[in-house]
């Protein structure tokens, strides 16, 4: 699809690495980008002031050479990357409302999934295995009616994508450019979000991971969704920041309760007594926008289960316990607990805690 003129201009702008701040402003100082390149020489000395005199020559140099914005599309192109600016009937008008708004969304995939209703779920690197388990659940039935919105990270923001590309589509919100992947054990789950979802950045292909874009990233997956549910996180983690941005937008907060002392979701636990909606059932957030999340009419049908597998799930609807405890409250002998909790796990009904420990899902 061929660019506008304005597109082009926010492009060509953006291509700078300048900050935000200052992309705004430079931009200001013309009216849009377009009338900065188009009247550079008028403006040369109010661009030096805000974004110094090196930039400023490397931007001259440019709109002097006959091939820089053509060869920085070319590039693109071939790398399959999409270019959504501010001026694009693609950008989400969501987006728009932010205090800070992207200039360039830099996408990978399906960028037409920008325009489809979205909900973020998002969760830390040190989500327990049950949550984990229970959260590939809930993002799948929330990919049925919604584009799940997440970031890239191993733990729950994975286990979140890993369930919506199996109910629907995906979209992963980088903190960093294409060059890069981080963490790297998620490379193959970013190269599916590619192939069958969306991938998108406000960074420069070259630009790698830093802290401070974790935190600006944020800002960009709380924007894009209708709400945010929170599966995991500290009293200081990335993902009770995407709360706080949810909630400062005007969004539906959604979280796990966790149990006391479970350093996993104090933060969980911390948003519930402030403003989020305690969430233990899809009908909790399904309620909240009128649609039904716990069926559908291709549901398929459960699994059946063998005595000892039913006996095992009774035994834990109290909650985690260790394998002994399971085996003494189901009557197996441990060699005989541990094939029925390997099926158990296959058919997504138990999940390992670590330390031989289970836990329903």
């Amino acid at each position: 699809m061929p660019y506008t003129k304005e597109e082009k201009a926010a492009i060509w702008l953006d291509s700078f690495g300048l900050d935000r701040a200052k992309k705004a402003q430079v931009a200001a100082a013309a009216g849009s980008a377009w009338e900065l390149a188009r009247r550079f020489p008028t403006l040369r000395a109010a661009v030096t002031a805000i974004a110094g005199e090196e930039c400023c020559a490397r931007m001259e140099e440019s709109l002097a050479s006959g091939g820089y914005l053509g060869g920085l599309l070319d590039g693109y192109a071939r790398r399959g990357i999409r270019c959504v600016t501010y001026h694009s009937p693609l950008y989400p008008s969501s987006l728009r409302a932010l205090p800070e708004p992207p200039l360039v969304l830099y996408c990978r995939g399906r960028a037409e999934l920008l325009g489809e209703r979205k909900f973020a779920v998002v969760g830390s690197r040190r989500t327990p295995a049950a949550i984990l388990a229970v959260t590939e659940k809930f993002a799948a039935r929330l990919a049925r009616c919604f584009v799940v919105v997440s970031g890239i990270a191993d733990g729950g923001d994975a286990a979140a994508l890993q369930g919506a590309l199996q109910g629907g589509a995906a979209i992963a919100v980088l903190p960093y450019g294409f060059d890069h992947v981080y963490p790297e054990c998620n490379a193959s789950l970013l190269e599916r979000i590619v192939q069958n979802g969306l991938a998108v950045s406000e960074y420069l292909p070259q630009e790698g991971p830093r802290t401070f874009r974790f935190l600006a990233r944020n800002r960009i997956i709380a924007g894009l969704a209708e709400g945010v549910l929170v599966v995991s996180g500290g009293l200081r983690s990335g993902t009770r920041s995407t709360a706080e941005k949810a909630y400062e937008y005007g969004k539906d907060v959604f979280a796990f309760a966790y149990p006391p002392g479970v350093a996993e979701g104090a933060g969980c636990n911390a948003l519930i007594k402030q403003y989020a909606k305690l969430t233990d059932d899809l009908v909790d957030i399904g309620l909240v926008y009128g649609i039904n999340l716990t069926e559908t009419e291709d549901e398929a049908p459960a699994e059946e289960l063998s005595a000892a597998e039913r006996a095992v799930l009774d035994a834990l609807a109290g909650g985690e316990l260790h394998v002994h405890e399971i085996a003494g409250k189901c009557g197996l002998a441990p060699h005989e607990l541990a094939p029925v909790l390997t099926l158990l796990e296959m058919k997504g009904r138990v999940a390992a805690c670590g330390g031989n420990r289970y836990a329903p899902v």
